[in-house]
């Protein structure tokens, strides 16, 4: 079941850059995929009540051209078919028509009492599943081993990261970690994949750590005080054309 929303890109969506920041474009699709699941059963109170809670698992996008403030775009969302545990959801930004940017995010449904998980066929749906889309960079990323990381700096998860759950939402990570990467002026990401390994807390200090590869290629590693990787990621930057 294909859900649409339409809004305008805001100036407060902007980095230094002018043009939408990587999580802004991030913000924008899961606002889409919020709307959804609050608007059309089973909605996330619903599934609250049966001790149900979707929790994002990894993603993949891509950015193809770059948004400006007060632009009008059309978001769209839609779930894939599931399998075991694993419920897979894609979503687009449209202007004018054409698409700007692509999502294929996967979530894991948890029971947040026993934080165990539910299986595909514990989730009833009232809609039907459209098609996986097809991403340069795989939702399933893993640095690979004897990657030259190198550790750049830390970063404190503060009042203005967290979500109602006091963890660092989701949303937050690309621009956190865009952060640490060499000077972005001039710059945009066009590819960027994230694997969420486990929850940083409010308060909680991140260590990061990067490598830098060929044509504006970047692994990137953030890790909790406690040694558990908190993520892994693949950026892909590009110069900006103005």
């Amino acid at each position: 079941m294909l859900f649409t929303i339409h809004r305008t890109v805001s100036p407060h969506d902007l980095d230094f850059n002018n043009i939408a920041s990587a999580s802004a474009v991030l913000r924008f699709m899961q606002e889409c995929a919020y709307a959804q699941l609050t608007a059309v059963p089973p909605t996330m109170d619903e599934l609250r009540k049966e001790n149900k809670v979707f929790v994002l698992s990894r993603l993949s996008y891509s950015i193809y051209s770059e948004l400006r403030a007060c632009e009008e775009i059309e978001i769209r969302t839609w779930p894939c078919e599931s399998g075991g545990v694993s419920f897979p959801r894609c979503s687009q930004i449209l202007r004018n028509g054409s698409i700007v940017a692509e999502l294929v995010s996967v979530w894991a449904l948890i029971n947040p009492q026993s934080h165990s998980l539910w299986r595909a066929s514990d989730y009833h749906p009232s809609f039907e599943y459209g098609q996986m889309l097809e991403l340069d960079l795989p939702a399933r990323i893993r640095i690979p081993a004897g990657t030259g990381l190198s550790l750049v700096g830390e970063h404190t998860v503060e009042y203005s990261d967290v979500d109602v759950n006091r963890h660092l939402n989701n949303t937050k990570y690309p621009d956190m970690l865009c952060g640490f990467l060499p000077d972005m002026t001039g710059k945009r990401v066009v590819k960027l994949a994230i694997s969420y390994l486990t929850e940083a807390r409010l308060g909680e200090r991140l260590k990061i750590y990067v490598s830098e590869e060929e044509d504006g290629m970047f692994w990137v590693r953030s890790v909790r005080g406690d040694g558990a990787v908190n993520c892994e990621a693949q950026i892909v930057t590009e110069e900006l054309r103005y």
